[in-house]
């Protein structure tokens, strides 16, 4: 870990790396939603020793598990469509960026968030969070994204990632802005 937090909140990529957090000092967060992404049904059986972790982790109340509010997932919303990340972050990530931001809002907690998930990291950058990843370089600057169509070049809004362009029919994608 880089710098010491009183608070850790951990992504599921974070958890999938086999880190034994249950030695880290401090409390480490994160949702229902990330748990589950852990516990799938299609990586079960593989994950059955980070699992136990998570488990064991729980019981020692080293690791909370917290329900997002809907008005900082609302935030969260806003603010991912100004960076055009909207559609690029999953509802896990939506709630994992939502209780850090509540965390630090309601009780100015020290945290750190922790993803090797670059939108992740992007949307933190706007958001003053501190972040860090594990086993990877993180970001290098806050991007601005705006969501376009490679063929007519209109600019959309960033909640149209992933979907048509109306006019001409190819998939929308987006690009830093300039």
């Amino acid at each position: 870990m880089k710098e010491k937090a009183s608070i850790y909140i951990f992504d599921t990529n974070i958890f999938l790396t086999g880190i034994d957090f249950n030695v880290i000092e401090g409390v480490i967060y994160t949702t229902p939603s990330i748990i589950e992404e852990v516990n799938d049904s299609r990586y079960k059986e593989k994950n059955r020793n980070i699992l136990n972790k998570i488990y064991a982790a729980i019981e020692a109340r080293t690791l909370k598990i917290k329900v997002p509010k809907n008005e900082y997932i609302t935030k969260i919303s806003e603010i991912s469509k100004d960076t055009g990340d909207f559609n690029a972050l999953s509802d896990a990530d939506k709630g994992l960026l939502a209780i850090s931001l509540e965390l630090i809002e309601e009780q100015g907690e020290n945290l750190r968030i922790y993803s090797n998930d670059y939108t992740i990291e992007n949307v933190c950058s706007e958001l003053n969070i501190p972040y860090s990843s594990l086993y990877k370089d993180g970001i290098e600057a806050k991007i601005i994204w705006e969501i376009y169509c490679p063929y007519c070049k209109k600019i959309h809004r960033a909640e149209d990632l992933n979907k048509n362009c109306e006019i001409c029919g190819l998939k929308l994608r987006r690009r830093p802005k300039k």
